[in-house]
């Protein structure tokens, strides 16, 4: 997470967007960087809102809010394929044993698995508080548009060129059935993607 005090914009790290490379290209113009632990960096405009703006702003100041949104299947499957990797296959948040099906009907449960505890977009991008939902909410691949923002708002060029924290790579199969079972069980997800530049 950045925070740009002049310019009056927060930049979100939604997990699995891209976000830690806008972070190393970025940081030295940015008033405030959260970049660990984690629960700081990634976290959503509610607790941003209720913690910190009172922290560094007046009454008269209005902040944008900046995040990448994935599609819902796809934000899971990078997830999963993160969590497959060697380095933790023996661990209760291993997915290397499990498939992407499965992965989905434990995520959507009342109380998952450790393999499939992550929470939502949603609850990252939303609040019950003004601001309701991010203002400038981009879809993950429409990097341009977003650093086109970025760049007129900031008044730098953004264009970060290094893939940093990326999953590893595994043969991807997302069937049909898990995405009409995701639309069913979570539509807030799908809607907000939609709703995304």
């Amino acid at each position: 997470m950045m925070v740009f005090i002049r310019q009056e914009l927060v930049m979100l790290s939604v997990p699995k967007t891209g976000t830690h490379s806008y972070i190393d290209h970025l940081q030295g113009n940015a008033d405030i960087v959260f970049k660990h632990p984690q629960n700081l960096k990634h976290m959503g405009v509610r607790k941003f809102t209720k913690k910190v703006l009172p922290l560094i702003a007046n009454q008269e100041t209005k902040f944008e809010y900046f995040a990448f949104i994935r599609h819902p299947a796809d934000w899971l499957w990078s997830w999963y394929s993160y969590r497959a990797r060697p380095g933790i296959a023996n661990r209760p948040s291993s997915t290397a044993n499990i498939d992407f099906s499965t992965f989905i009907r434990e995520y959507l449960t009342p109380n998952p698995p450790e393999f499939a505890k992550i929470g939502t977009q949603s609850t990252l991008v939303t609040s019950n508080e003004a601001p309701f939902v991010v203002d400038n909410l981009f879809k993950y691949g429409n990097q341009d548009e977003a650093n086109r923002f970025l760049s007129s708002k900031i008044g730098v060029n953004v264009s970060p060129n290094k893939v940093l924290n990326k999953s590893p790579e595994i043969v991807k199969v997302i069937h049909p059935s898990d995405i009409q079972l995701l639309e069913k069980e979570r539509p807030r997800e799908f809607e907000l993607y939609e709703s995304a530049r």
